[in-house]
């Protein structure tokens, strides 16, 4: 890849890069991540930890949505950056909401699904062909 992704929050106190694309792409349809971003179904692109590079680390909080399960967001404008998951320390899930506009985040569409899907919203379907996987994640 010869082009950096690059992202961070509402206010540009949080930046962060990726120095690579990102290996998964996952829709995720559970309640808690609907709940947490204000939004039908919350786009996370999961990336080797040693691929993401981040600026503005005093200015972000940390809350912890389930055991093990840190999500990340800034202090000042509450933007959701990342989730970190104790026992993958190896890998960061990038909110790719808050990635720059325009920009892509390079992965093999191949890698791509609908998470929790059997939590979405009952009056909204994406209609696209993307594999569903099914768990409530509630």
């Amino acid at each position: 890849m010869s082009e950096t992704i690059v992202g961070g929050c509402q206010c540009g106190a949080v930046r962060y890069r990726l120095s690579a694309p990102v290996q998964r792409v996952e829709h995720c349809h559970c309640s808690m991540c609907r709940r947490l971003h204000g939004a039908l179904f919350v786009s996370f692109g999961i990336a080797r930890r040693a691929d993401f590079q981040l600026e503005g680390e005093d200015a972000l909080g940390d809350y912890p949505s389930s055991p093990g399960v840190h999500r990340r967001f800034c202090t000042v404008c509450g933007g959701q950056i990342t989730v970190e998951v104790d026992s993958w320390p190896e890998r960061i899930v990038v909110c790719l909401g808050s990635l720059d506009a325009g920009m892509a985040p390079g992965h093999d569409p191949a890698a791509e699904r609908h998470a929790h899907w059997e939590s979405k919203v009952a009056w909204y379907d994406p209609g696209d062909s993307l594999p569903r996987h099914h768990g409530s994640g509630d």
